[in-house]
């Protein structure tokens, strides 16, 4: 099996995405992991914490579940540009 190369970009979204549930639990739209983690389709915190423990990058799905259902903009996950939320 080819060793996957992480680039930088995709470890940045990584990160971003991660530190969005801190901004969510701050701004009082979510309180813990599991209520996070389940409402964007990662199931468990188990899945999340993969992702912080083992450099797991998120799937297009998880992305855009947390666009839809916290109004993340997809210009700050993606690209690190723009506010956190989108304008409405």
């Amino acid at each position: 099996m080819p060793v996957r190369k992480n680039i930088p970009e995709a470890v940045e979204v990584r990160k971003r995405f991660l530190r969005s549930f801190e901004e969510l639990r701050y701004r009082g739209l979510v309180r813990t992991k599991t209520e996070f983690s389940k409402s964007i389709g990662l199931g468990t915190t188990s899945n999340m914490n993969r992702m912080e423990t083992e450099r797991r990058e998120p799937g297009v799905t998880n992305i855009l579940l947390l666009h839809k259902k916290y109004n993340v903009s997809l210009d700050w996950l993606m690209l690190g540009k723009g506010d956190f939320l989108c304008n409405p």
